[in-house]
């Protein structure tokens, strides 16, 4: 079993770069794009915390983080 964890949503991939997950690539299915992080059970802890809304968080870092993903989808 890989130790990979998929999202195509930009937010939650931005929650999980600023709480330190390693974003392994982003892959393009389309006009999809997956975010690939390692180490799943950490990044699926994480994202239950973030849709819950019990991840803290600096939102100023946060909305960075958005702004730099958003600069990666875009440059392809």
């Amino acid at each position: 079993m890989e130790n990979i964890y998929k999202t195509k949503d930009l937010a939650e991939a931005g929650a999980l770069i600023l709480k330190e997950q390693g974003l392994e690539r982003i892959e393009r299915e389309g006009k999809v794009c997956w975010f690939i992080f390692t180490n799943k059970i950490e990044c699926q802890k994480l994202s239950n915390q973030f849709f819950f809304g019990n991840l803290q968080a600096n939102l100023r870092e946060y909305h960075e983080i958005l702004s730099r993903l958003k600069s990666r989808i875009f440059s392809y």
